[in-house]
């Protein structure tokens, strides 16, 4: 930490708490190459009603292409933080928010304390009575943190303005999404020969639409809830979100879809029981029902949890040319005792698997039928054309456990 910049951390920290503090310590929380930088700073003189210690977050810039990209998710971070400080219920847990410098980019949050655990931990470990409570509890607080925002994303947006200017409104937002996606779906069309029919794109503008325009279950999302997002302090047996880098505005259903679509967004992507799902998001539900209306509306929920499930797919559709000839994996950056190769995030693995849950509970739902006809098209070539390629394996917790051979046991 340099010293113009530790200065402004202490004068930032003194406004806050309006007291002359003094730093006891800095311990780097942080891997090396990760895109922040995590550092726990401990107070020596804190108040009777101040914390001890604090969490400094820095996104790392290393290159000037990427500059803008991390101010985005920056600005997004402060003001997911900020606006989730200020809204949130009791219930809802989220680390608090204490202030940032916009100039040197760097917030303070609640330091959650030094033993932790987070969802990657319990799907990944042999205890599926834990693993079981700890989803029911993700999918809880994810109801919660989308009723929490619901109505109020005026104040949301009102934060981001001031933090960035530059921010795309919901218009320009959906007007990015369709200049990107829908070329890179013609193109996957074109490779499968699907027979692009007015029926099939008017299904795909009316997916993308309900996700991102305003509707019925727009609210405050965290738009990249991962297994490693989802922090548990098991000396307060609470359950935290953290990282707002991608949060947004959108439909909360893309947040509560997460586990059906194998964690569209992230590097630990693996499978979870359907029974499981149906009772997790039941769960997740009974939260939404509390102050969302039309969540207690069959056919209107069904619609946007349908519309949600097609969007993640449309993604993993629009990707499918780079696993065409070789596969792609993504460990992350976790140890590799967590998993094994078949878990590292295999490109053809999401793929079918993406396909698959789509068609499934579009079957389910009985809806946008034109577009699981090419979905079903495009599973079966591609089963054809990867003929070792499974779909996702179940995360570990959920593994049928083989007995040991005799000789295994020797």
């Amino acid at each position: 930490m340099s010293f113009p910049l530790f200065q402004e951390a202490i004068n930032i920290l003194s406004n806050i708490f309006e007291k002359k503090i003094k730093i006891q310590s800095i311990i780097i929380l942080s891997e090396p190459k990760r895109r922040n930088t995590i550092l726990r700073i401990n107070i020596q003189n804190p108040k009777k009603e101040m914390p001890k210690s604090l969490i400094f977050k820095q996104p790392c810039l290393d290159s000037s292409k990427k500059r803008n990209d991390s101010f985005s998710r920056f600005a997004r971070d402060w003001a997911g933080h900020e606006f989730l400080s200020q809204v949130k219920s009791k219930e809802l847990s989220v680390p608090q928010f204490y202030g940032g410098s916009i100039k040197h980019q760097f917030i303070f949050l609640e330091d959650l304390g030094e033993h932790h655990e987070s969802l990657v931990d319990y799907l990944s470990n042999d205890n599926k009575n834990h693993a079981i409570d700890a989803l029911h509890r993700f999918m809880k607080c994810l109801g919660q943190l989308h009723t929490s925002g619901y109505g109020k994303t005026d104040l949301y947006f009102n934060i981001l303005r001031k933090l960035n200017p530059d921010m795309a409104s919901c218009q320009e937002d959906l007007k990015m999404t369709f200049a990107t996606l829908v070329p890179e779906l013609k193109s996957a069309f074109k490779i499968f020969s699907i027979s692009q029919s007015e029926n099939l794109w008017s299904e795909i503008n009316m997916v993308i639409k309900s996700c991102l325009e305003p509707g019925l279950f727009t609210t405050f999302i965290h738009g990249d809830n991962c297994p490693d997002n989802v922090f548990k302090n098991p000396d307060k047996d609470e359950l935290y979100l953290i990282d707002f880098e991608c949060g947004t505005v959108r439909s909360a259903l893309l947040d509560a879809t997460y586990l059906r679509m194998s964690m569209p967004t992230c590097w630990y992507s693996n499978a979870i029981p359907e029974d499981l799902i149906n009772s997790l998001e039941t769960t997740y539900r009974e939260e939404l029902i509390k102050k969302i209306p039309a969540a207690k509306d069959n056919e209107a929920y069904h619609t946007a949890y349908t519309n949600a499930c097609a969007f993640w797919m449309l993604y993993i559709i629009a990707e499918v040319e780079k696993f065409m000839f070789k596969d792609i994996y993504n460990s992350g950056s976790i140890s590799e005792k967590c998993f094994s190769k078949s878990d590292k995030n295999s490109g053809r693995s999401r793929t079918l698997s993406r396909l698959q849950a789509f068609v499934c509970i579009s079957k389910k739902n009985d809806k946008l039928l034109h577009l699981r006809s090419a979905a079903e098209e495009i599973l079966e070539k591609l089963k054809s054309m990867w003929p070792n390629a499974k779909p996702l394996d179940f995360y570990p917790v959920f593994r049928e456990k083989k007995p040991f051979s005799k000789k295994e046991k020797t």
